[in-house]
């Protein structure tokens, strides 16, 4: 990663970027994260937020009620919340598929790359991609 110098002088850089959901459940999504997905909880603050990560990508999670939309539309646009970039995507659907975890679309190929989506307990739809060679 380059350091990039700001406006004020100061040099710093950027070293991971974590989506916040918010949850009606912490236990249960980090239950889900955890055991399902196979993500190791980083912490959980005061019992209303945590981080969780695997390999590189992390995901905070935060009690409250999630942002309402209309669930059908959203995934009718195959519209995703947080999009995973992964290697070995093909075991890791497997992997996803035999823990029982829902898919919204199935693994597939596009012309960017291989990919599947799963839906957590509150109904965030994940992508996980697979770029294609360049």
């Amino acid at each position: 990663m380059t350091p990039r110098t700001s406006v004020s002088g100061a040099t710093s850089s950027l070293t991971y970027a974590a989506p916040v959901l918010r949850v009606t459940d912490l236990p249960r999504s980090i239950a889900f994260y955890r055991d399902r997905l196979g993500f190791a909880l980083d912490f959980v603050y005061e019992g209303f937020y945590a981080s969780v990560n695997r390999g590189g990508a992390h995901v905070h999670l935060q009690a409250g009620a999630p942002t309402p939309r209309d669930q059908a539309a959203f995934e009718q646009q195959e519209a995703i919340d947080v999009c995973l970039v992964v290697h070995g995507v093909a075991a890791l659907a497997a992997a996803f598929a035999a823990a029982g975890v829902p898919f919204t679309v199935a693994l597939r190929q596009m012309p960017y790359g291989e990919e599947f989506y799963v839906r957590d307990p509150d109904g965030y739809v994940l992508g996980f991609v697979q770029p294609a060679a360049e």
